[in-house]
């Protein structure tokens, strides 16, 4: 599965737009303040209300009010114990659909049944124990694990509270399933409306051209501000019916809290029952405030050069939650979207956030009156534009990459992502919020599982269609193909351990009914078990006792560590964490030495006339080109030539190998190509009369026959038949080359 970090395109903001500025200025800091707080008005209010709202419309004010408070304490105390920045914390619908999740529930419950008090009690517990758990995540560091939980998980459990989010204000108007019309559809036809506004907010204001001013405004602060009038100007000029307004707030200072009736013995016992219902919500609402606030401390240093510290910030979020709690409020976690406005409007420390949360403290208890007329359908509004913002634009992708047929393996792990997605989206519709990060998590490890049990083997090669970088004699090459059968490649993938290395040793035990040699190429072979080790331990055996080898290379070192340890000390054990190459090189002199009859033997000196440059040859033309030829030895690690150098002479090598490298852009030296006996090596500079491309090194003890430019100009002057016949081998060898690459190309894209 892929996974990766947890991305969130909805919140991306090109830096070309949002300059940074390194010095703030109070000015700046206090504007921005004030915008952020207007924001997270409407929000919290929008929050309190959706935790409440199973209660009743007896308990709407109590929801707003319950939703300021949150605000105001998160936002407050956020900014004052968390690294200074303009990271704003506020209430989260996320968070606040959890809270109401519980609420139904607990409305359901024969234990508190009927007891509402009791009931914001057992609400406000939860979000205290959330709040704890937050402050155990930062100081343990928990964050670092959290954030690495499926994606898919996450993007399912956002799918489905934006979903529940969006049905939780629909469903009002359709409570009468025999009524073809909704309930109040004027007030229906509003929300929906002031919704499409707020989506399209930029786009609107640039069309009809607004002041820049005004379009800097954030579409939900100007999408509340209008629909309240809006809502104000229809209602007084005609009889439509828009809802009413939310009516008196229960705001108090000191704020009541709910929490004091856990002192009481009755309610202890109440409680006990519900009590498990209440810790699990309460991990699971931990989890989504840690998450939304690891995302938006990234967006903030991404926007930024600012230091975040987990465990600070996290325990500063949990303690936040803490006192929301206390004081009656619902929770909040810092959010990307008021923290892009902040830093938009110049906002960089700690201060704009205390602004906002005191714009915050003034509206709440100072302007309680006019909070009081809001209309409950401008908030219908708000929340179906949030309800559609939490739908990840990762669903897009995902539904692309399912179409797609060009990229089975792309196409297959989006199938599984996105099974897994609308799953935990379902679950967290039809069922809860907490039921569908359970079943997200329960599927996601079988659907691992699953995965790590596929057959390891990814592709298999015979020696016919897989060969070495080392240019070989046509004679050696030919003994290679006709032995082809003989050695075979297979290429592995996943993770190696119990389930399904056993069925990787069934395969190599067939293939020794007609292979000497198999290759484990181990390169995509992701993690090992001991019982793995143990299996590829007891295949060195059995290739043994049947006069086999087997051949590991790629292997990571950790695992061949495991390996190692496991097999321990044996003296035919080639290297694990050697390069596929140089295994196949091994296992190509390996059969010529089984199968090469009179070149088996590498160590002598081939002689010149079987190299396949002097390939058709009369007698006396080879006579006349051995006076031209100058006999060279060159010992183990020798250079022939440098990359650079003037391509001023050629080699015929008769005995032993060398190797071609190069230099990469990062200064490491890298072996592209070997040649062995009957092969020539430095032709193509010689014939392009340009520098060397790569440098030659001896791999061994080298002996070869050396070609000038002055012999070879001797020979295209003197004999040009001669030269001619050379010229003709040189091309044959080069489309020979050629053609060995393009396959190699082949294969590797495989």
């Amino acid at each position: 599965m892929q996974r990766p970090s947890i991305p969130n395109t909805r919140i991306a903001v090109p830096e070309t737009t949002l300059p940074h500025r390194p010095n703030p200025h109070w000015l700046s800091e206090i504007g921005a303040g004030l915008m952020v707080g207007l924001v997270c008005l409407p929000l919290s209010t929008a929050c309190g209300l959706l935790v409440y709202a199973p209660l009743g419309a007896d308990f709407i004010g109590a929801g707003a009010a319950a939703g300021l408070y949150g605000g105001v304490v998160v936002g407050v105390l956020a900014a004052l114990l968390a690294t200074s920045s303009f990271i704003i914390s506020t209430s989260r619908v996320s968070m606040a659909l959890v809270q109401a999740g519980l609420t139904a529930s607990l409305v359901g419950n024969p234990a508190l049944s009927g007891h509402p008090a009791l009931i914001i009690t057992a609400v406000t517990l939860c979000l205290l124990l959330a709040g704890i758990w937050q402050i155990l995540f930062g100081v343990f560091r928990v964050a670092g694990v959290i954030k690495f939980a499926p994606h898919p998980v996450l993007t399912g459990l956002l799918n489905g509270v934006g979903a529940l989010t969006i049905l939780s204000q629909i469903k009002p108007f359709f409570q009468d399933a025999s009524k073809m019309m909704p309930d109040h559809p004027a007030m229906l036809v509003f929300a929906v409306l002031l919704a499409l506004f707020i989506l399209n907010y930029p786009a609107i204001a640039a069309r009809v051209k607004l002041p820049s001013t005004v379009r800097r405004i954030p579409g939900s602060l100007a999408g509340f501000l209008l629909g309240t009038a809006a809502y104000y100007v229809i209602t007084g000029l005609s009889p439509l019916d828009l809802g009413p307004t939310i009516g008196k707030l229960n705001i108090a200072f000191p704020p009541h809290s709910p929490l004091l009736p856990l002192l009481t013995e009755t309610t202890d016992s109440r409680m006990l029952s519900v009590l498990p219902d209440i810790v699990i919500v309460s991990v699971v609402l931990a989890i989504i405030s840690t998450v939304e606030s690891l995302l938006a401390y990234r967006t903030a240093q991404n926007l930024a050069e600012i230091e975040v510290h987990p465990v600070r910030d996290l325990s500063a979020q949990g303690i936040s939650n803490c006192a929301a709690a206390i004081v009656g409020g619902v929770g909040g976690s810092a959010i990307p979207s008021a923290l892009l406005i902040a830093f938009r409007l110049g906002g960089r420390t700690r201060f704009t956030g205390i602004v906002a949360g005191l714009t915050l403290i003034v509206a709440t208890f100072f302007f309680s009156g006019l909070l009081a007329e809001l209309p409950r359908v401008v908030f219908v509004g708000v929340l179906l534009v949030i309800g559609v913002i939490l739908f990840d634009r990762w669903n897009l992708q995902l539904i692309s990459d399912v179409l797609r047929k060009d990229m089975p393996l792309v196409r297959r792990h989006a199938i599984n992502d996105l099974l897994i997605v609308l799953v935990v989206m379902g679950v967290t519709v039809f069922q809860s919020v907490v039921a569908g990060v359970i079943v997200g998590f329960v599927l996601s490890g079988l659907i691992f599982v699953i995965n790590m049990s596929r057959p390891l083997i990814r592709r298999s090669f015979t020696g016919n269609d897989i060969f070495s970088k080392r240019i070989r004699a046509v004679e050696d090459q030919s003994v290679l193909q006709k032995f082809g059968s003989r050695r075979v490649v297979l290429a592995l993938e996943g993770a190696m351990f119990f389930g399904n290395a056993d069925s990787l040793a069934r395969r190599v035990k067939q293939l020794y009914n007609q292979a000497d040699i198999v290759v484990l190429d181990m390169r995509g072979v992701s993690d090992l078990d001991v019982s793995g080790a143990h299996v590829i331990r007891a295949l060195f055996d059995k290739s043994r006792e049947r006069g086999k080898r087997l051949v590991l290379c790629n292997v990571r070192p950790p695992l061949a560590a495991i390996i190692g340890h496991v097999i321990g000390h044996r003296p035919d054990l080639r290297p694990l964490t050697q390069d596929l190459d140089t295994a196949l090189e091994w296992s190509e002199d390996y059969l010529l030495g089984h199968y090469g009859g009179r070149r088996s033997d590498t160590s002598a000196t081939l002689p010149l006339e079987q190299i396949d440059f002097f390939d058709g040859l009369p007698a006396t033309e080879m006579c006349e080109l051995e006076k031209i030829l100058v006999r060279r030895d060159f010992k183990r690690g020798e250079t022939l030539c440098r990359e650079g150098d003037a391509g001023d002479r050629m080699w015929l090598i008769v005995k032993g190998s060398v190797s071609v490298r190069i230099t990469t852009e990062t200064g490491e030296e890298r072996r592209i190509a070997g040649l062995g006996r009957g092969t020539t090596v430095g032709e193509m500079a010689l014939v392009e009369s340009g520098p060397r491309s790569a440098t030659i090194v001896a791999d061994e003890e080298v002996a070869c026959f050396e070609l000038s430019r002055a012999g070879f100009d001797t020979l295209l002057n003197d004999h040009p038949v001669l030269a001619s016949r050379i010229l003709g081998n040189l091309a044959r060898e080069f489309a020979r080359r050629l053609r060995r690459t393009s396959q190699d190309l082949r294969i590797s894209n495989l």
